[in-house]
């Protein structure tokens, strides 16, 4: 895929450094979010996933650099910025004394919502909550309060979302939920930048991923294609006793990009498929193995091929 223009672009962060101190939180970070996609920002607690989030937000300006939203800057330009933004933050941030609908009714208020009550109603019912309407929100799960912060989010309805680990704490059945009100998201035209530290989310859910790591773009592709840079994989099934042996036999192969020991045996990472196939068959010729197969990796091994080479 051809890197997207900035004329198309729903965000362009063009050479941002922000420091907290002496600590650089983003090192000279370039990134274009295109408009009516999800790009997922994705790396360790620190890579610089949230500072980024605040700078588009126009929080504060970053020491150098600059982030444009739909063409206007950020830091120069906030009120503008978040006119066209919905966010919603790792923490929630909704007044637990209030029921749902007060809690939107007073977004709304701040927003200047036209025809609120009927909007809040809307809302409510695509995240489903409108039969918990007129309850605290105190008493609502965590689910049930990120499904909320969504709803708020959406309110004064934003051309762009920035999604701040919305499924952090949330049980599996609630996970899919909001994947599915995501993918919603983009299926009305909005642009979603989404950071999270699930990697299986970000291969669900994003066009393109973003990669992190102390600030700096380590990789920025599509999915697939990110998954396809890091060769194929070999998962050999052995007993503890010959574990040792396979692993020295594939540390001992050039063509063996590295390795890890797991419980069920030893997982082989090569450049290419022709490759994969000659290592297997090498190793089945020198030592049994119970089983084995070949398969792409998936985003997390490919996180972990870029951090090691980093």
């Amino acid at each position: 895929m051809s890197e997207p223009r900035a004329v198309d672009a729903a965000i362009l962060v063009d050479d941002v450094t922000c420091r907290f101190g002496k600590r650089a939180a983003l090192d000279h970070l370039s990134l274009t979010v295109p408009r009516g996609t999800i790009v997922g920002l994705v790396g360790p607690n620190g890579a610089g996933k949230t500072t980024l989030i605040e700078l588009t937000c126009g929080l504060f300006p970053p020491a150098s650099g600059r982030i444009l939203v739909f063409g206007r800057d950020a830091a120069r330009q906030p009120r503008d910025v978040r006119a066209r933004i919905g966010v919603v933050p790792q923490e929630t941030a909704l007044y637990e004394d209030l029921s749902a609908w007060r809690n939107l009714r007073f977004a709304a208020a701040l927003y200047g919502v036209r025809d609120a009550d009927r909007r809040i109603a809307v809302l409510l019912d695509l995240v489903g909550l409108s039969e918990r309407a007129h309850e605290p929100v105190r008493a609502f799960s965590g689910g049930m309060q990120r499904r909320l912060a969504l709803a708020r989010a959406l309110l004064h309805d934003p051309a762009l979302l920035l999604l701040d680990e919305p499924t952090v704490g949330v049980d599996v059945e609630t996970r899919h939920q909001l994947w599915a009100h995501i993918r919603g998201l983009r299926a009305e035209g909005r642009t979603v930048l989404l950071a999270t530290n699930y990697l299986d989310e970000a291969e669900a859910l994003c066009d393109r991923v973003a990669i992190l790591r102390a600030g700096r773009l380590l990789a920025e592709d599509t999915p697939a294609a990110l998954i396809g840079r890091a060769g194929r994989c070999l998962d050999f099934v052995c007993t503890p006793s010959e574990r040792s042996r396979v692993a020295a036999l594939l540390r001992a192969r050039v063509d063996v990009l590295r390795l890890e020991e797991t419980p069920a045996g030893v997982t082989a990472y090569l450049a290419t498929g022709a490759a994969a196939e000659e290592v297997a068959r090498a190793v089945i010729a020198a030592t049994p193995v119970e089983s084995f197969r070949a398969r792409s990796p998936d985003l997390a091994e490919v996180f972990r091929a870029l951090e090691t080479a980093a």
